[in-house]
């Protein structure tokens, strides 16, 4: 008995360490790909970005880096949780599609200095973030509610957006 559960108990370890393991991977591979865009897309934030016209709640710059760590952390989580709780594949792919399109904007709007087309893009990434948090509420509750900072972030990055857009157009 006693071998029986020092044997449960060592398996039950090994379990934890590889949960654990899998989601750090997921959370440095999600900021290393987003700290990567951003390191592209850097020439684009310091000259032109600095260049723009923006309204009066245009938050400080040094908020930005902050607020999208903890966003991507809780982000990369969120997709970590789809896979470990088996969703299905197209839960899985809106999550995928809905990372994708947040990461091009940064290019689009930096890089491109497409304003415009970065407002309809974000506002697109918005409805495609409401979308995941309804599908994902009952089979992945907890990516559901990862992602729920993110629209509301979002969607104060679309106005901003907007504002930078009418403000310089």
């Amino acid at each position: 008995m006693k071998r029986l559960l020092h044997s449960l108990m060592k398996r039950s370890r090994h379990i934890n360490m590889r949960k654990y393991l899998t989601l750090s991977l997921w959370i440095i591979g999600y900021l290393a790909v987003s700290f990567g865009i951003g390191q592209v897309t850097q020439g684009g934030m310091q000259g032109w970005y600095q260049a723009l016209e923006k309204p009066a709640f245009n938050p400080p710059n040094i908020a930005f880096p902050i607020v999208w760590t903890i966003l991507y952390i809780m982000t990369a989580t969120a997709g970590w949780n789809l896979w470990r709780v088996g969703a299905d594949t197209k839960l899985k792919a809106i999550f995928i599609a809905y990372t994708l399109m947040n990461w091009a904007w940064t290019p689009i709007f930096f890089g491109l200095h497409a304003i415009g087309l970065a407002f309809i893009w974000i506002i697109a990434l918005s409805l495609l973030n409401l979308a995941f948090i309804i599908m994902a509420w009952k089979p992945a509750k907890l990516s559901a509610l990862l992602v729920l900072p993110l629209l509301g972030w979002t969607a104060f990055a679309s106005v901003l957006n907007y504002a930078i857009w009418t403000l310089n157009s």
